[in-house]
This record gives structure tokens, sequence and C-alpha cells, in this order.
């Protein structure tokens, strides 16, 4: 008798388990549907895990070629990184609308003008993608820009992905750190997911207007954008 209870008690708790399950999948679909917000704070079916992220596929024969001829030559050295400064080539990058700035220890905070209005647009974009959930204020974190032959040989002898041919030498790349966020209050998986599909769908759409291309580099956890003038 007392096992019979038990089988008939764990049968029911599956039951009702299965029945929240699908009436929860129901009222997803409902809000999906009518646009409608959800009745917790946040939505983690907004995005799934590497809905857009899986989309940015580039390779470095797609953009090296047309990175070097658009971008500057390569600086041997911090000195005549300089140069390139003074005559405008290449400006100075601050953080800004939907950006921060991680401490570079390979590269410097400067690319060519129209790859810091790409990265503004980015920024700007991003911002707006938060606005009214309750993610807002989040910002990117910018992990690398440009670099010089010096700190590539350096680079490459720490990072066994990094290459010695890189648009980071162009004054044209830069890279999002895809696991880290500069966030006003710390986040669940749910929310890290939903940032991460987020920048991914925006730098896709940028992509498919022909602004950049963009590599999801799984093996680092950044986002590498290489941008078209």
């Amino acid at each position: 008798m007392k096992l019979f209870s038990g089988l008939t008690i764990a049968v029911s708790i599956v039951l009702i388990t299965m029945g929240l399950m699908q009436k929860e999948n129901i009222n997803r679909k409902v809000r999906r549907f009518f646009h409608l917000k959800p009745n917790s704070e946040f939505d983690c079916s907004v995005y799934s895990k590497n809905q857009f992220s899986s989309r940015l596929n580039n390779y470095l024969k797609d953009y090296i070629a047309r990175s070097e001829r658009e971008g500057v030559k390569h600086s041997a050295d911090l000195r005549e990184l300089r140069r390139k400064i003074k005559s405008s080539k290449l400006v100075g990058v601050e953080a800004n609308n939907g950006f921060v700035l991680d401490t570079f220890q390979y590269s410097y905070a400067v690319l060519t003008p129209y790859s810091k209005e790409l990265l503004d647009t980015i920024g700007i974009r991003f911002e707006k993608a938060l606005i009214k959930t309750p993610l807002e204020g989040t910002k990117l974190i910018v992990t690398s820009m440009t670099r010089t032959l010096y700190t590539v040989s350096k680079l490459v002898k720490n990072n066994r992905t990094a290459v010695k041919r890189s648009p980071h030498l162009n004054g044209n790349s830069f890279d999002f750190s895809f696991s880290r966020f500069n966030t006003p209050r710390a986040i669940d998986n749910c929310e890290l997911t939903f940032l991460q599909e987020s920048i991914s769908k925006i730098l896709l759409d940028l992509k498919n207007e022909k602004r950049c291309w963009v590599t999801f580099e799984r093996w680092e956890e950044c986002l590498h954008v290489v941008a078209k003038k």
C-alpha cells in the first residue's frame, strides 16, 4: 500500500511538472504573438543561445586584402603609430555610448576615422537595444584595437590563435568581449545570453549592410570586427 501511494505521488509530481512546463511554453507563444511583456522581470525566451552569433563566421581570407588596402600601413612600433595619429590617419578612441575600453595589453586605443564611426554606431545601437529592459545601461567591453608589429610579435608568443598578418595592424579592426559585459549589477546566464545575442544581431545587421566583417571567435570568447570603408 505504501509503495502504491509513493508511486502515485511520484506520478502526480511528474504530471504537474509537465503541465506547468507546457503552460509556460503556451504563455511564451501567446506573449510573442501579441507582443506582450512577460510576467517575470526578464523573458529568457527572447533569444536562444547562438541564435545570431553562430552566423558571424567571416574568415581572415575574406577581408585581409581589403583591410590592408583601405587601412593604414603597418606600424613597426609606437613611434610610427604616433606619426599616423599626428597626420590624422588614425584617431584616438575613448569610451562612448554603449561601450567602455578594457585595459589593452597588446594594442592601442586608436582607429581609422571610418572604423571609429562604425564602433560608435555599434555602441549607439546596443544602447538603444537595451532601453526599457532590466539590462538598460549595460555596456560592451572593447578588448582590442590597433596593434604594431612589435606588439603582434609579443602577442603571437603568448596566444596560439594570434596571427602575424592581422587587420589590427591596419587600424580598422576591434574586438568585443563575448563573455564579459559592463553591467550595473550581477547577471545570470539567461541575461548573459540575451546580451550576447543582442550584440550579435546588431553586428549581423551591419554585416548585411556591407559595413563590416565579423567573426565570433569561440576560443577567445570575443567578437572580431573589421570595418569596411
